[in-house]
């Protein structure tokens, strides 16, 4: 928006949105000298951005030149890489590669994980090492993801102002089209806010918008497990002055579990095997567990990929004008219903945020009607409206290739071939969905924003999933706080220096 003046307040730097890029561009900035105020639209009472809900992973690239050549694979897949621009990907891998030190820095603490790369059939994978935020400190009464309360903490120490429970709504520009301030609603009524330096956008993506879903993701419905006040506003905010927009119809998925009735509209992650983690627990025997589509047969060697399963979903019968596999149903038997809580209690809704609580032993969900339950395999699949005779065959197939060690239909780790069998057996539906989008304005290097007539708009930066880098696929766990970290220092400190005037 056109804006002339005069403001109601004019500081340095303006950070919109409180996660974890957030806060590390507040930081940043000002530690580099800079008045930085920052608006959060949650209120303080209950602020619950997509940082909190996350576990607390972080990709670290152990070299950084094979780091290049990983996400550059990752980029040709999908034929991305001519639109992205190679010093992007290489600040990526250098700053990514720099955040253990900077955590060190600052007083964070982690562990350092045997995980690599997600798609080891690329080169460069191995490269990738990951690893995991631990407790350190946090606000008053803090519950969630330790890498986002350490961060906080961070911002308390050094008195940065917060303005919560107020809403960023336009960013406000001069004749020449860069960004002086920003128009925010909140108690106070309408305010116009002045930056001197820049204006980052930090306001996460666009999970709880059904009508940007709608429009731009491949497929209806997605369902993402994390705060429901993302609802796009940074997209709205950046298009109205010409941002451009990148990835806007993608995202790194999973299947995930609905329960609406619960009070809590979003998704739900999984743990299929009862084990704390996406991979079966180490030295114990997973239970058995299936994935089947509408026809009740099987498609995919369970789990598939951590964070592109998903894409086996978007197959429509163009026949029929379905997508058979949405949604899908979870199939398992008593032993995995006894072995832990069908969703992860470490993160997500039902971690430590607890949007909503899940009973320990699954039998509260399972009298509230959210889990299937039947004795015999073709009860359950007439319980779930798909094909006894199927189903009743599906699960035979699948408990010969358990008897053999091997799945020849679609080659799952034999090591988590368990068959299905006893008195009972149960079933969840299943939809597309995740963690996060990764759609809104493009960015460079310098944490930029690309204008749709080309070059930059001057004085606004970007950070965190609001944008990402990421494209069609996901590097591996722990790829968007990386970023949060990496372009949460990038857009503070280019902020923090910003003087242009105009484009």
């Amino acid at each position: 928006m056109h804006y002339t003046g005069p403001f109601d307040r004019t500081v340095d730097v303006v950070v919109l949105g409180l996660g974890d890029a957030g806060a590390v561009a507040a930081v940043t900035a000002h530690d580099e000298g800079a008045e930085v105020l920052v608006i959060e639209k949650q209120a303080a009472g209950d602020h619950r951005p997509n940082s909190r809900y996350a576990a607390g992973f972080f990709l670290v690239p152990q070299d950084v030149d094979g780091a290049v050549e990983y996400l550059s694979a990752l980029y040709a897949v999908n034929g991305e890489l001519p639109l992205i621009e190679p010093d992007l990907i290489r600040t990526w891998a250098e700053e990514t590669a720099a955040n253990p030190d900077w955590l060190d820095r600052h007083g964070g603490k982690y562990l350092k994980l045997d995980i690599r790369g997600e798609h080891p059939s690329l080169p460069g994978h191995e490269s990738i090492r990951v690893y995991k935020a631990q407790p350190t400190s946090g606000p008053e009464g803090y519950t969630g993801c330790p890498m986002h309360g350490f961060l906080r903490s961070l911002v308390a120490e050094r008195g940065i102002e917060i303005r919560y429970g107020t809403a960023a709504k336009w960013l406000l520009t001069d004749s020449r089209g860069a960004v002086i301030g920003v128009q925010t609603e909140g108690a106070d009524g309408v305010e116009r806010i002045g930056a001197r330096r820049g204006v980052v956008l930090a306001v996460g993506g666009f999970e709880a918008s059904d009508r940007l879903k709608t429009q731009y993701l491949p497929v209806t419905p997605v369902h993402f497990y994390g705060t429901e006040h993302n609802t796009g506003d940074g997209i709205t905010m950046a298009a109205e002055i010409g941002a451009e927009l990148w990835h806007m119809n993608v995202w790194p998925g999973h299947f995930v579990a609905r329960f609406p009735e619960a009070g809590y509209t979003g998704g739900t992650g999984i743990d299929l095997w009862g084990s704390g983690r996406f991979g079966p627990a180490e030295g114990v025997r997973p239970p058995g567990s299936i994935f089947v589509d509408g026809s009740g047969r099987r498609f995919i060697g369970e789990p598939g990929k951590q964070h592109a399963a998903h894409l086996s979903l978007l197959a429509m019968d163009a026949d029929q004008l379905t997508y058979p596999r949405i949604p899908t149903w979870w199939i398992f038997d008593q032993t995995r219903f006894d072995r832990a809580t069908l969703v992860p209690t470490y993160s997500g809704p039902t971690g430590p945020v607890q949007d909503y609580t899940w009973s320990e032993d699954n039998v509260a969900e399972l009298r509230r009607g959210w889990i299937q339950s039947a004795g015999s395999i073709p009860e359950l699949a007439r319980a779930c409206g798909l094909d006894p005779v199927a189903l009743e065959q599906t699960v035979a197939r699948y408990n010969e290739h358990c008897a053999a060690g091997v799945d020849a239909d679609f080659g799952r780790d034999p090591g988590t071939l368990t068959p299905l069998g006893g008195d009972r057996y149960f079933a969840v539906p299943l939809w597309p969905g995740g963690s996060h989008t990764v759609g809104g304005p493009r960015r460079d290097a310098k944490a930029r924003v690309a204008s749709i007539h080309g070059g930059w708009i001057d004085n606004l930066y970007s950070a965190g999933e609001l944008g990402s880098l990421h494209g069609l696929l996901y590097p591996t766990g722990g790829g968007s706080i990386a970023e949060c970290l990496a372009f949460g220092r990038i857009a503070g400190h280019n902020a923090a220096a910003d003087q242009t005037v105009g484009s």
